[in-house]
């Protein structure tokens, strides 16, 4: 039986995820992703915040779609470095690590660390798992860091898809390899990651210290913003779409409540089941989502209580 662990509602870990700027917006770009982030870091109080990196990919699933073309991005740890230097927020960056090979990619890692100043990283595999690439895997890319490169802090995390198959037996191979925290995927429905949290928890390895999550989630304000993301490969019922869209006006009102219900169960869950992992919340305004809308999740999610 697992001991208790002392869980208070509050999340662990506090973060915004920040898509970086189309490259062709130049400086200008980067200057209003800056500033957005100050203005939700002063309205909430940020501990860290995501950067992703953004490639073209083909729809991880057949029931949405994406309206606008896809634009090159700029470099995560180019942006994470303005906002780090500027804000004094920590940084995770994102990094797909299977396009360098391995003694490329320890360097580039090295070099955002000395010149960029990062110090959490995801990492992230290939669009397609059928498919060679030159580069590490996921579970390789961790034990190249933390076998060859010493980082005062630093930590390594990978992408939790609460919702795949055997997913618990990778995240266990993933610690295994020296991965100490995840970011999950978008989520909408609690049972996903309290499953996988109950099934992790029972099968947890001796000596394997507890990873921490990062639990996504994603506020909408439309019919076509669900079916964004759908496209990226979100899980939503059918049902829940139905009753988020009944009403075109309250959307996002019906979302935000949708989310603070769900991040509450995840407690409440965690706190019951007495999980050992530790849980923060990824707040992740994917599209063209207000300010006041991301700061209206986050106080809600905030204000939670077991």
């Amino acid at each position: 039986m697992r001991s208790p662990v002392a869980r208070s509602a509050t999340p662990d870990e506090f973060v915004l995820e920040a898509v970086p700027p189309e490259v062709e917006r130049g400086e200008a770009g980067i200057e209003a992703a800056v500033e957005r982030v100050a203005e939700l870091h002063a309205a909430l109080g940020l501990d860290a915040v995501n950067i992703p990196e953004i490639h073209e990919e083909k729809a991880k699933s057949r029931q949405g779609e994406r309206r606008r073309p896809f634009l090159p991005r700029v470099e995560p740890r180019v942006l994470a470095a303005h906002i780090q230097e500027r804000l004094d927020i920590p940084c995770i960056i994102n990094r797909v690590v299977v396009h360098l090979e391995r003694d490329r990619q320890l360097d580039w890692f090295r070099e955002t660390w000395e010149h960029y100043g990062i110090r959490r990283f995801v990492l992230v595999g290939g669009e397609s798992s059928d498919k060679r690439y030159p580069g590490p895997s996921v579970p390789e890319a961790n034990t190249l860091l933390r076998e060859h490169l010493a980082i005062p802090g630093g930590e390594v995390g990978n992408i939790c898809i609460p919702s795949r198959r055997g997913e618990v037996e990778r995240l266990q191979h993933k610690l295994r390899s020296g991965a100490t925290f995840f970011t999950t995927q978008v989520l909408f429905h609690a049972e996903e990651i309290t499953a996988l949290l109950d099934a992790l928890g029972e099968r947890m390895e001796e000596g394997t210290r507890a990873p921490a999550f990062l639990v996504s989630l994603a506020p909408v304000r439309s019919e076509r913003n669900i079916r964004f993301l759908r496209w990226l490969g979100v899980s939503l019922s059918h049902e829940l779409e139905a009753w988020l869209t009944a009403d075109e006006a309250a959307v996002t009102e019906r979302s935000l409540s949708h989310l603070h219900e769900t991040w509450r169960h995840i407690v409440d869950h965690a706190i019951t089941r007495h999980s050992p992992c530790s849980l923060g919340v990824n707040i992740a305004p994917i599209g063209r989502i207000p300010s006041a809308t991301t700061v209206a999740l986050g106080r809600a999610l905030r204000d939670v209580t077991p």
